[in-house]
């Protein structure tokens, strides 16, 4: 075998992709190339989540179990007010990629810009919000429930920290957006290795750090995110990344603003109503019997599905940088060709690892929480039931991802709306409560939702409307400035 060779070869497959191939290549292994750095990184990101859980759900019993469950019921919280700003973050992938697409590259780093100064602006405010919302609003959903003051002290040092959070999540939008998934990935993969570091001294104490429990993994993960957002300024500020930005394009450009929330709205209501379901549905497990188990199942069941699931999400974001790139460069047919391909090939590969997940499902649940057998017993249940409902996600998934990418995030709103309000919510309370069938009915009620949502999402698909692109067709005049 010749190195050499080798190493050419998987460069050309797994390198950054040209702006001729984004537009122009073949679609499916475009696809894998845009998408496993992404992959890669939506690991990373739930492998924060993972090691703080493995690490607190290895405290002394019952210890563990109050704090996982604590981590259950903060994290649909942090989701909620990350999702104000995602949905803006969704606009900021149309109006970027369709830029890039069409070589008005000035005007993607325009948009750039005005990408991270509304995240900056606002993380700080939600960031406040946050700190001071947590306890009345867990208290109000829960009923009191004990886990409440651990969750509560996670989630202050967490939202301390959000300015870190978000402003590194503009970087990667904008990054993906334009093409490169790989900057972004390589910089959390050294952020992931410094919490792995400091996840267990900050938990357990170590030396002059004492024992901080839950505290100490929010400690760990702040700290860790700061340092992947110092080395992703530096890269930005000396321009050894393509779409880089300087302090000029990040001056307001109030109709480049406009155009930013006429999108980004339906995105951020559809996100945060995502973010609300799941907070209302983990407040609502909390009125099961034994609801400790059923919401230390849950929580670590969505820790499974996002380290398997990461292969969807991957595929999603690239597929909404190349549906972008194809309008912006009027090429609608392959637009068109790359989302039928992105959803075949995303319901192969659902389907294939939830069939992997039902096989191993209380081997999985075993390695994350010790000495609970109830917890592995319900968490094998959610993993069989939610096998129904994994091909239908996929098309709910790849169908979002070619509305984010076309920029027709209203559509992307009512589907969503449809799965987790319309379905979801309401079969939750008749399954689990009414019915009497608790976790049982409320695993079902996840499944059933995501049938109904991925038949309403394929009609919508092939309604066509997405298909028109939403960037002007000549450039916006630049703000007063001064390069």
């Amino acid at each position: 075998m010749n190195p050499g060779g080798t190493f050419n070869y998987l460069r050309s497959r797994m390198g950054r992709p040209s702006k001729e191939e984004i537009i122009s290549g073949d679609i499916v292994p475009l696809l894998f190339k845009l998408g496993w750095p992404m992959m890669v990184a939506s690991i990373l990101q739930t492998t924060y989540n993972i090691v703080d859980t493995v690490w607190l759900g290895r405290l002394p019993a019952p210890h563990n179990l109050d704090a996982v469950a604590a981590l259950t019921l903060a994290w649909p919280f942090i989701m909620l007010m990350v999702a104000i700003e995602m949905g803006l973050g969704i606009a900021g992938i149309a109006l970027i990629s369709q830029n890039t697409g069409a070589k008005r590259y000035e005007e993607a780093r325009r948009d750039a810009g005005q990408l991270y100064f509304i995240f900056i602006l606002f993380s700080i405010l939600l960031g406040a919000v946050g700190i001071f919302a947590a306890e009345p609003f867990l208290n109000l959903l829960t009923g009191g429930s004990p886990v409440v003051e651990p969750a509560v002290a996670y989630l202050q040092i967490i939202f301390l920290g959000f300015p870190v959070l978000i402003t590194f999540a503009a970087f990667s939008f904008s990054l993906r957006a334009w093409g490169d998934t790989i900057t972004p990935t390589v910089i959390m993969t050294v952020s992931v290795l410094i919490n792995l570091a400091l996840d267990p001294i900050f938990i357990f104490g170590l030396g002059p750090i004492p024992h901080m429990g839950i505290r100490g993994a929010a400690i760990a993960t702040t700290l860790s995110r700061s340092v992947g957002l110092c080395i992703a300024m530096y890269m930005l500020s000396t321009k050894k990344v393509g779409l880089w930005v300087n302090l000029g394009h990040m001056k307001p450009d109030w109709d480049r603003i406009k155009k930013f929330f006429q999108i980004g709205i339906p995105a951020t209501v559809a996100r945060a109503l995502d973010s609300t379901e799941f907070l209302v549905f983990a407040a609502a497990l909390a009125y099961l019997p034994n609801h400790k188990d059923v919401m230390a199942a849950y929580g670590i069941g969505g820790r499974i599905l996002g380290v398997c699931f990461v292969v969807m999400w991957g595929l999603g974001m690239a597929l909404t940088t190349v549906v972008g790139q194809s309008l912006g460069a009027e090429k609608k047919e392959r637009a068109e060709e790359a989302a039928k391909k992105g959803i075949l090939v995303m319901m192969i590969l659902m389907t294939s690892i939830s069939l992997v997940l039902v096989l191993i499902r209380y081997q999985a649940f075993g390695f994350f929480i010790k000495d609970q057998p109830a917890v592995v017993q319900i968490g094998g249940e959610f993993l069989l039931i939610l096998a129904i409902g994994a091909p239908f996600f996929a098309i709910f998934e790849a169908v979002s991802a070619t509305l984010n990418g076309s920029g027709h995030t209203k559509q992307q709103l009512g589907i969503s709306i449809s799965r987790l309000w319309l379905l979801r919510i309401p079969l939750l309370f008749i399954l689990a409560f009414y019915i009497g069938l608790h976790s049982t009915g409320a695993w079902l009620a996840i499944a059933l939702s995501n049938v109904g949502s991925g038949i309403l999402a394929y009609l919508v698909y092939k309604m066509g409307w997405w298909k028109k692109k939403i960037i002007d067709k000549s450039p916006h005049s630049p703000p007063s400035y001064t390069r």
